[in-house]
């Protein structure tokens, strides 16, 4: 077996699992993100614009959106803005919106293998999911070819879930998406762990994300955790949230308010931030934190291996 295909299994769902697939950044301006995910030691893709498939089988149909993406070992991160010329589009009209709140971390993406079920499930829970849509990006292989990136992606109304665009896709391509030549080294981090939102009310929100991925959560006191096959989701008050990272600056609510990163070596991840002169701050034993001003609107909390958070507490 070649490392390509070490990096892809865990990617892809078996069954009924349901993973978190990545999170994304909403940005006005791609070239300044850009910058602040290179000074993370992140190795970014190419920038490129986002197509729908046509289902009549013409030119693809602009998404009027286009990403650079930061694979990690398991799942990735992206940054998303709008294409010149084809702002006008239901997806860049949101993306345009978000930003209007607030510069950060507007979208999740959960991963599963099997879009028509997932599509008969929300349906039933009431979500009233949009038709599956096929979404195609170019991608620069090693060897100077191009090829192309697939996604199922499957979206609700924005009205149904308020804390942004919250989705369901399938990986058509793996193997393209996870190569070996796309993984950050140089900062250590290596997997999407979770993501925290701080919400109104988090008693509804959490009604609303267990039953969009079909999972029971966990939790009381404005401090509840969903946990995916692979992956957590944190639904916490404002007051938690504050509790949880201290002088945390809440543009609005609700907020995508943190992604949780594992760190394959924690000291080399300092060392490379120490080289940088990255800011971070100890948030308790094998964990730090990287404040919103040096990533983009949101914080980043690192892990170490085998440890986890935010924890529940009793």
């Amino acid at each position: 077996m070649n490392n390509k295909f070490k990096i892809i299994q865990p990617q892809v769902p078996k069954g009924g699992e349901i993973f978190l697939d990545h999170i994304a950044w909403f940005v006005p301006n791609i070239s300044h993100a850009s910058k602040a995910f290179d000074r993370l030691g992140f190795n970014l893709t190419t920038f490129v614009a986002q197509n729908n498939l046509n289902p009549s089988g013409g030119a693809p149909i602009p998404a009027g959106t286009g990403n650079r993406c930061a694979m990690l070992r398991r799942g990735y991160l992206e940054i998303l803005t709008t294409v010149d010329g084809e702002d006008t589009t239901p997806l860049a009209r949101q993306l345009v919106k978000s930003v209007e709140r607030y510069t950060g971390v507007h979208l999740i993406a959960f991963t599963v293998d099997d879009t028509e079920a997932a599509h008969q499930r929300l349906n039933s829970e009431g979500f009233s999911p949009q038709k599956p849509v096929d979404l195609r990006r170019p991608i620069q292989l090693a060897n100077g070819v191009e090829g192309e990136v697939a996604f199922t992606v499957l979206r609700v109304p924005p009205d149904c879930m308020e804390e942004g665009r919250i989705q369901i896709l399938r990986q058509e391509t793996p193997e393209l998406v996870w190569r070996e030549d796309l993984i950050a080294r140089e900062n250590g981090l290596s997997a999407l762990q979770g993501i925290l939102i701080a919400v109104f009310d988090p008693e509804n929100a959490v009604d609303r994300f267990s039953r969009f991925t079909g999972k029971v959560a966990n939790g009381t006191n404005g401090h509840f955790n969903i946990d995916l096959d692979r992956g957590q989701i944190s639904i916490v008050s404002e007051k938690k949230c504050l509790e949880l990272l201290p002088q945390i600056e809440i543009p609005a609510l609700p907020y995508m308010a943190a992604v949780i990163l594992e760190s394959e070596n924690l000291s080399k991840t300092k060392s490379f931030f120490d080289k940088e002169a990255i800011n971070y701050t100890r948030l308790s034993d094998g964990i730090i934190r990287i404040n919103q001003s040096d990533a983009m609107g949101a914080t980043i909390v690192i892990v170490t291996r085998g440890e986890q958070w935010p924890l529940l507490r009793e």
